[in-house]
């Protein structure tokens, strides 16, 4: 049945352009048949409260980022999860609208129309719950009824939220030794590039800028853009160190600041700082920029502005840059 012509809409649903393909190799799954039929018009708020994401850019690109939260929070509740792309692993597929729910699928059945929807909140008795219900049964009694603390609720379906079509850039096929390079090399450029492709196309150079060497090769073969869903580092510009010294160049999406301590006629020896959102204590990082982004992105730095990867975390999965 086709749940979505049951529903009242708010506002016009839009065709989303999905390459349903592309978006299950890329998963290495089989999407159930009631999701594609509805993911078919993009991300939807479904009864003013559950949110039904589609397989967007950005939500593939997210998504190795919610399940190390989940990881995290389920932890220091308790639960160890089993989560995609173990096998039979808790694959998310949406949340509720206040954030406070993961929504996911059980994905142990070896036919995606079985799996059923497990609601995952870690600030409850029962953190993870197993409804029984695939993806339209589950609406339909949330709708209805009430399944676990959900519902009933109504009976409308709205587009929620920008989303872009494709997928995010591919993880590298990288030998036995590569791989072990970039996560065990030295953390400088050739281990960066093995974990995170530089994009195609040319970078803008800055040859005047007074900026650190490392800087400025970073920005020659990847231009500006965001690190993992995270860290900002737009392209460097060239400006003068503010009267207090401190040189940003880059943002957290929490808005920490990235930048360097400019003092002293060499930029190499400058000091590289995080100055985090809440609080005026400036972290000190040991080494360059590049040498701290290779550390992070492997899971080797954990520092307020910086958040570690969980032991579970894949680096490969979890690192990424998307140029602007």
């Amino acid at each position: 049945m086709d749940l979505l012509a049951q529903l009242e809409p708010g506002r016009p649903l839009t065709p989303f352009a999905v390459h349903w393909p592309a978006v299950e190799s890329r998963l290495g799954l089989r999407l159930p048949g009631d999701y594609r039929a509805s993911a078919r018009y993009g991300p939807l708020l479904i009864g003013g409260a559950v949110v039904l994401q589609a397989p967007s850019r950005e939500y593939l690109a997210m998504l190795p980022w919610t399940k190390h939260d989940l990881r995290v929070e389920l932890r220091e509740a308790g639960a160890v999860p089993r989560l995609h792309p173990a096998p039979g692993g808790l694959l998310p597929w949406g949340h509720t609208l206040n954030g406070r729910t993961t929504l996911l699928w059980n994905t142990a059945d070896p036919e995606p129309d079985r799996w059923t929807v497990v609601l995952c909140d870690p600030t409850r008795p029962e953190p993870l719950l197993d409804t029984g219900l695939p993806l339209t049964a589950f609406l339909e009694a949330a709708i209805l009824d009430r399944v676990g603390h959900l519902g009933p609720l109504p009976a409308t379906v709205a587009p929620y939220g920008e989303a872009t079509p494709g997928l995010p850039p591919t993880r590298p096929e990288l030998a036995a030794e590569q791989l072990e390079f970039a996560l065990h090399g030295p953390a400088g450029l050739p281990a960066l590039r093995l974990l995170v492709p530089p994009p195609a196309g040319p970078r803008e150079s800055l040859p005047g800028a007074r900026l650190p060497s490392d800087h400025r090769e970073l920005a020659a073969l990847y231009g500006g853009g965001c690190w993992s869903q995270w860290l900002r580092l737009p392209a460097p510009q060239r400006s003068a160190a503010p009267a207090d010294g401190f040189l940003e160049i880059g943002t957290s999406i929490d808005a920490d600041r990235l930048g360097w301590l400019a003092a002293g006629p060499d930029p190499d020896a400058w000091p590289l700082v995080i100055r985090p959102r809440h609080s005026r204590e400036e972290v000190p990082l040991a080494g360059g920029l590049v040498t701290v982004l290779t550390r992070w992105l492997r899971g080797e730095l954990d520092v307020p502005g910086l958040p570690g990867l969980d032991p579970a975390d894949d680096p490969f999965e979890c690192a990424g840059f998307e140029p602007c």
